[in-house]
């Protein structure tokens, strides 16, 4: 068995010959090599479900079999098993992985049960790098994935460890990224398969649970949920570059925002220079995208007003060049990668609160979130605009931080007040949220020409403003009523 790290990125289709023609790897030409794979699984994705894939890979004239158990994603460093064979052909030979997982996760099952389920034809340009004491190896695949009569391209930039430090890995893709943009890469092969397979590839993306465990520390912890968060931001950029779909940029924001929120609860262990920079990072990056999503909101309720919705639609064409300009230039693009070195190396790591109870620290940072949004929002009704719109952050916040954390108080009663507090969040947010859009909709009236103006200040009527505060006013009353179920 093999311990597989490795550092993956997505790259333009030009990347790759960019990085080819710079020749950062030596002057030897380096001849690519055809691959093509076959990828099985059940009718039922028993494997999928198990964490394993099963893959036949023919280069030349061999054909290895190889099995894989994810043992965790971190955003783009891949840190799998895998068990390799020789095999005569395409087809699997399972008698070979009888003391094999791959045997839990098909029971009885036999080979004539599996059927190909994603097929990938790449050529790969490889190179063995030894870069600051370290040697790496660099893989450049560039070709297709197919499931049934379904297609896509893959293009993707490879660096895997063989022997040294992972520093080193992130220095050679810094090197790297000055010559063809890298963006991290968040699915393997068979992922991109199975996403292809089941219509999903490339569109927007809903943030996933994190399971996580009392039995965890805080620093593996903080590693799970920040993982999910980059995961989530980087499925919804890659669908956002490439259609300017309403949901991805949505969903992106909420990334962002869950990822600040993460730096927030997990403070007590990473607080730093380092820490401070990179939320700071965050919260630009966040705001580069307000503009767009703001337009997207008022769009939405402008649809029976054409003149208003014209003159939306063209205020959004150029909001959204501007997302796109920020997520192509250097330091938007660069921005996680950085982010993810620090995860992976930051000096964080090697603190004592790194080691901490996870069910100590969860308790008392939802506690302390909690206090204060009680304490603020005690007048809601009383708070002029800019106040309710701190209010609200820290209502996402928290709602965010318990999200994360909401597997720790998955027993009974503990989970149905989780459950309550954290209905009474989402209501609280989503009112203030209308309020918010109320006050936006008004500062963007005055950028409008003048006939327009009153159109959209009538999207949010008095009324509709005091019903949310009516609303956002009882939703706050069951959070306290569901407040401190992670006291016990």
């Amino acid at each position: 068995m093999a311990q597989e790290v490795e550092l993956k990125f997505d790259i333009d289709p030009e990347g790759g010959a960019a990085i080819r023609r710079a020749g950062l790897f030596g002057p030897r030409r380096v001849r690519p090599k055809r691959q093509d794979s076959i990828y099985y699984d059940t009718a039922d994705g028993a494997l999928r479900h198990a964490g394993l894939s099963l893959r036949v890979r023919r280069s030349g004239r061999c054909f290895v079999q190889t099995v894989k158990r994810d043992g965790g994603n971190r955003a783009g460093l891949f840190v799998r098993q895998e068990w390799e064979s020789e095999v005569p052909s395409f087809t699997p030979d399972l008698s070979v992985l009888d003391m094999l997982p791959l045997r839990q996760g098909l029971g009885a099952a036999s080979s004539e049960k599996l059927v190909p389920l994603v097929r990938t034809r790449v050529s790969r340009t490889a190179w063995q790098v030894r870069h600051n004491d370290s040697w790496i190896e660099v893989a450049l695949d560039e070709g297709s994935v197919t499931s049934g009569r379904t297609r896509a391209p893959v293009s993707e930039l490879e660096l895997e460890l063989l022997n040294g430090v992972p520093d080193a890995v992130f220095d050679l893709a810094e090197e790297i990224a000055a010559t063809a943009p890298l963006r991290l890469g968040v699915l393997s092969k068979i992922e991109r398969g199975y996403a292809l397979a089941d219509g999903k590839l490339g569109g927007a993306a809903k943030a996933e649970p994190v399971d996580l465990t009392p039995s965890l520390s805080a620093g593996d912890a903080f590693l799970a949920v920040t993982q999910s968060c980059i995961r989530h931001f980087r499925l919804n950029e890659t669908a956002l570059l490439g259609t300017r779909n309403a949901e991805a940029l949505h969903q992106a924001r909420v990334a962002i925002r869950r990822l600040r929120s993460a730096l927030s609860l997990f403070r007590p262990m990473i607080e730093g220079s380092e820490q401070r920079h990179f939320n700071a990072e965050l919260r630009w990056l966040g705001r580069q995208l307000s503009d767009a999503r703001n337009l997207d909101v008022l769009i939405g309720h402008a649809e029976q007003d054409a003149e208003l919705s014209s003159a939306l639609r063209s205020l959004r064409k150029e909001a959204y060049a501007h997302v796109e300009s920020t997520f192509r230039a250097e330091r938007g693009r660069g921005l996680m990668l950085k982010f993810v070195e620090w995860l992976e190396l930051g000096s964080w790591r090697q603190g004592r609160q790194a080691d901490r109870d996870l069910a100590a620290l969860a308790g008392k940072r939802l506690g302390r979130q909690w206090r204060r949004i009680a304490r603020d929002g005690e007048d809601v009704a009383g708070l002029d605009a800019e106040a309710r719109h701190r209010l609200r952050i820290r209502i996402k916040k928290l709602r965010y931080a318990t999200e994360f954390l909401a597997s720790l108080y998955a027993e009974k009663p503990r989970s149905g007040r989780r459950d309550d507090f954290l209905d009474a969040l989402k209501i609280l947010q989503e009112r203030l949220g209308d309020l918010n859009d109320a006050w936006t909709a008004e500062a963007l009236a005055e950028s409008l020409p003048e006939p327009l103006r009153p159109a959209i200040r009538k999207l949010h009527p008095v009324p509709d403003q005091q019903k949310a505060l009516r609303s956002a006013g009882n939703a706050l009353h069951k959070a306290h009523a569901a407040a401190g179920f992670w006291a016990g």
